[in-house]
């Protein structure tokens, strides 16, 4: 499966709202989050197809 743009930000405002990425960054940090999340996506998207019979978990953010 492809990684979309749409995909991405999404990932990012997520990443975002749960303060796993800063709200604000300097325009070279915001290439290097986008990167690594990318990364991250892959690395999920990989997972997820090698290991289709896994049940999807929710899992909730701790403050």
């Amino acid at each position: 499966m492809k990684i979309t743009n749409e995909m991405l930000q999404s990932a990012i405002a997520k990443a975002i709202e749960l303060g796993v990425l800063p709200r604000r960054s300097h325009p070279e940090d915001i290439a290097t989050n986008a990167e690594i999340m990318h990364e991250v996506l892959l690395a999920a998207l990989e997972k997820s197809s090698n290991e289709n019979d896994i049940p999807d978990v929710n899992m909730k953010h701790r403050k």
